[in-house]
């Protein structure tokens, strides 16, 4: 009876770490580059900063990596509120990334975005 419920025990855990390392999607770490835009990621957080005439501005947010239904990969931007410029970087794009020439990159959408060191 006690090796029963201890393979009970033993597969409900392991079925438990499985389910939670599922759970969790694909997460960026560091800074994004690509003229006047910078992506920030930490966690499932992003800070997206761009200039517009000759000031910054910052939008948060957070962000989901995931795999569509014709197999691409995609990140999804959600930002709470009406901040300013925050529609023009919320909903899905198309995400990709690599290493070119020896630099880390990503693309959301048609635009590259080299990662800052």
């Amino acid at each position: 009876m006690k090796r029963i419920l201890s393979f009970v025990l033993a597969l409900t855990l392991v079925l438990g770490v499985v389910f939670s390392m599922a759970s969790c999607g694909k997460l960026l770490s560091g800074k994004y580059k690509s003229g006047i835009t910078t992506y920030e990621f930490a966690g499932n957080k992003a800070t997206v900063t761009y200039e517009i005439f000759g000031f910054e501005k910052s939008i948060e947010g957070t962000y989901k990596i995931a795999e569509n239904e014709e197999g691409d990969m995609t990140i999804t931007f959600t930002f709470e509120g009406e901040e300013e410029g925050s529609d023009d970087y919320a909903g899905e794009f198309a995400f990709a990334e690599g290493t070119e020439n020896g630099e880390d990159y990503i693309k959301i959408g048609l635009i590259k975005y080299t990662k800052v060191k």
